[in-house]
């Protein structure tokens, strides 16, 4: 039998603490964006009943939940999403609200991919939901906080892309397609699979116009204010009218916002056609051939569970936000540190200690022991985990060792604080 308690699963991954504090730092970053904004942090249990998610049209495939059972014998799965969990939470406890809600929120999110194709089943998301505002202005907003998300978070080389579902949508309607040919087809346009696209509309029975305009669709994409004069020329029922405006709208608020030069359009996004109302976008990270984020309005979601309320909202995957900085070498040089070490003997433990004390409450990054007569060993110690100063106690005074340029000073305990007003703190904790 092949032994596994050396190993992890498939699709996770132990997370050490340099890494760690990067993803922690990054997280505290995104939050604090979303709090500037107005939105209010919340979250939703880890597990979920299946039927929460089984009937929503057009989000997480049921074969990638992780299922199990409880002890009454109902089918719970893991947090696949956190947007059905969200607009169940206000169907539930906001039916009295006349006003827009806010919320945001940083967890786990877990999917069974295929082994084979490099995602983990295990990954962090960062996210806000738009809530009783169907204005393009909020969807602007939305958008807006993707963006500088990740430019607050250092990254500049990437690109938001928009697309409107009501176009495809009104098109579609109007061609009056079979269900199953819809679904086919649009995985053409979604991969942009020209030739095979080209192939199965030949063979429709339909007219001419449709073939062309569905033809052309995955090619509507590009520089906002062309592909949006281009997309004019297919419209043919007041659905797509109505989304087209819709999206100029929206990137007219986001060039308010001054962030025109991050965006452009492509009305051949059709993902999750079903679930997605109007306004969808996926963000880009140059050389990075996966999606760090998506988002848009699903207006439709909370009526299933009982309460209207139009929203919109983005998902930013926290993970391949690090993959991005990993690439870029973004934060290579960074290493957890601390800004000093506190020894003490036995007889002067409670100075030792009062004095750690005293730095923590500065904002420094404090660790006492025992001295152990051998100081060579705790220099090693320090060196091994980045520790920038030792302060030895002895009696009244107290020795520094400056492991930084490796020099020796010895002062009164008062001297030492009176010096730390002139020193960087390194490694502040606030």
């Amino acid at each position: 039998m092949e032994r596994v308690n050396h190993f992890v699963p498939e699709g996770v991954e132990d997370i050490h603490c340099n890494a760690y504090e990067i993803k922690e730092n990054t997280i505290t970053n995104i939050k604090r964006i979303f709090k500037s904004f107005g939105y209010r942090q919340i979250l939703t249990p880890t597990f979920e009943y299946y039927d929460l998610f089984s009937d929503i049209e057009g989000t997480i495939h049921r074969d990638e939940m992780f299922k199990f059972i409880d002890g009454n014998g109902k089918i719970l799965v893991l947090r696949p999403d956190v947007t059905t969990p969200i607009a169940r939470m206000v169907a539930n406890n906001y039916p009295s609200c006349r006003g827009h809600l806010k919320f945001s929120y940083a967890t786990n999110i877990f999917r069974i991919h295929d082994e084979q194709n490099g995602k983990k089943r295990e990954f962090t998301q960062a996210g806000i939901e738009y809530l009783g505002n169907d204005q393009p202005d909020s969807d602007a907003e939305v958008v807006a906080l993707a963006i500088k998300g990740l430019k607050n978070c250092g990254i500049e080389d990437f690109q938001i892309d928009l697309g409107q579902a009501g176009y495809f949508k009104g098109l579609i309607k109007e061609s009056r397609l079979p269900v199953e040919k819809q679904k086919k087809m649009r995985g053409f346009i979604e991969e942009k699979n020209f030739a095979a696209l080209k192939i199965f509309l030949n063979d429709l029975n339909i007219d001419d116009f449709f073939k062309n305009a569905l033809l052309e669709i995955p090619y509507l994409f590009g520089k906002p204010e062309e592909t949006i004069e281009e997309a004019e020329r297919f419209i043919c029922n007041e659905e797509m009218k109505i989304a087209l405006e819709n999206i100029r709208d929206v990137y007219s608020v986001l060039k308010d916002y001054g962030y025109e030069k991050y965006l452009s359009i492509d009305f051949g996004m059709i993902h999750h056609i079903e679930y997605y109302t109007g306004v969808i976008f996926k963000g880009y990270v140059n050389h990075y051939g996966k999606t760090v984020l998506s988002g848009g309005r699903y207006d439709q979601l909370t009526k299933q569970y009982g309460y209207y309320m139009p929203a919109t909202g983005f998902g930013l995957n926290i993970d391949a936000l690090l993959e991005v900085f990993s690439m870029y070498k973004m934060n290579k040089d960074f290493a957890c540190s601390t800004d000093y070490l506190v020894l003490y003997e036995k007889d002067y433990r409670k100075n030792g200690l009062k004095l750690a004390e005293q730095l923590r409450e500065k904002g420094f990054i404090v660790e006492s022991n025992l001295f152990e007569k051998n100081i060579k060993k705790h220099i090693v110690n320090a060196n091994d985990r980045n520790i920038k100063e030792i302060v030895q106690i002895c009696g009244e005074d107290v020795k520094r060792i400056d492991l930084r340029n490796n020099k020796v000073y010895k002062n009164t305990v008062t001297q030492f604080f009176k010096g730390l007003n002139n020193l960087e703190i390194f490694a502040s904790i606030h």
